[in-house]
């Protein structure tokens, strides 16, 4: 690859997590895979993804233990899809994942790894890639990666994949709580399988999480952290995707303080804010290093 500049070290990227505002599960598909229809948006706390020049074979390094560090990480299928959409080697560079958005916590973070993994790819190479484009590159490598490409509001249908721009979800604060433990998406939805079918919970202009009940009935941690949020003044308080993170979005004007302790040993907290898919954009560019 060859960015134009013999000066650019590298490129670095911020990669957003997400929270699901609403997830309804709509049935099976042929397949196997769930069909549902959910409300993505994105979230401002972000891992940061680096991809600098060096000598020798692609690779990839992170800074927190137990990530794999080779194609099963999304990361480096989302750089790979890049490369070979823009026919450019990968030779030649290193990535970097900085991570701050937990794993095994329904906020999305290695598809937003692989989406910010895409996108320094195509700066590196000093290609011009929209993010319809860089959609359809990741696309393949799970059915929430394509949001990424673009943040913001959005709805997903079909196994989430099919996505429709909203307008953007009035400004609000986040608090996020992932209790010390994770939920792997693949026993989340089996457990959404093996409970009882109860009617929708959610009428029109209602937010639910379907995936919820199922879950909180093997980690009753999951509903007193709901239930905490909400009575501290949430105006929407849930688990988001597959777990085990919660949140709750508050006006922005709410005191979180209170809100930020007293939770069990081992929990973690993060307080950061929505963000508009222009705001998004923004924090997305990829900036040069030097």
């Amino acid at each position: 690859m060859n960015s134009g500049n013999a000066d650019v070290a590298g490129w670095a990227t911020l990669a957003p997590a997400k929270v699901n505002l609403d997830l309804r599960m709509r049935g099976l598909r042929g397949d196997g895979y769930h069909l549902l229809s959910t409300v993505l948006q994105a979230v401002a706390l972000a891992d940061r993804v680096i991809l600098r020049r060096r000598p020798g074979d692609f690779g990839l390094e992170c800074d927190t233990p137990g990530v794999p560090l080779d194609r099963r990480n999304l990361a480096w299928r989302g750089a790979e899809a890049m490369a070979a959409a823009l026919d450019v080697p990968l030779e030649g560079y290193q990535l970097r994942l900085e991570k701050h958005v937990p794993a095994e916590a329904g906020l999305g973070g290695g598809s937003a790894d692989a989406v910010a993994a895409a996108r320094l790819v195509a700066a590196a190479a000093g290609r011009v890639v929209t993010r319809d484009q860089v959609a359809e590159v990741v696309r393949p490598l799970g059915a929430d990666v394509a949001f990424f490409a673009w943040g913001g509001t959005m709805r997903g249908e079909g196994i989430g994949d099919a996505l429709t721009p909203l307008p953007d979800h009035p400004p609000g604060q986040v608090l996020l709580v992932r209790p010390p433990f994770g939920v792997s998406t693949r026993d989340a939805y089996r457990w959404y399988d093996e409970a009882p079918a109860v009617p929708d919970a959610g009428g029109a202009g209602a937010f639910t999480n379907d995936l919820q009940r199922p879950v909180a009935a093997r980690h009753p941690e999951i509903e007193a952290i709901v239930a905490r949020l909400g009575a501290g003044g949430a105006r929407l308080a849930a688990m988001s995707g597959s777990g085990s993170a919660c949140f709750g979005v508050f006006s922005p004007d709410v005191d979180l303080a209170a809100l930020e302790v007293g939770w069990p040993e081992g929990t973690r907290i993060w307080r950061t804010h929505l963000l508009s898919r222009a705001a998004y954009e923004e924090a997305t560019r990829c900036v040069p290093l030097a």
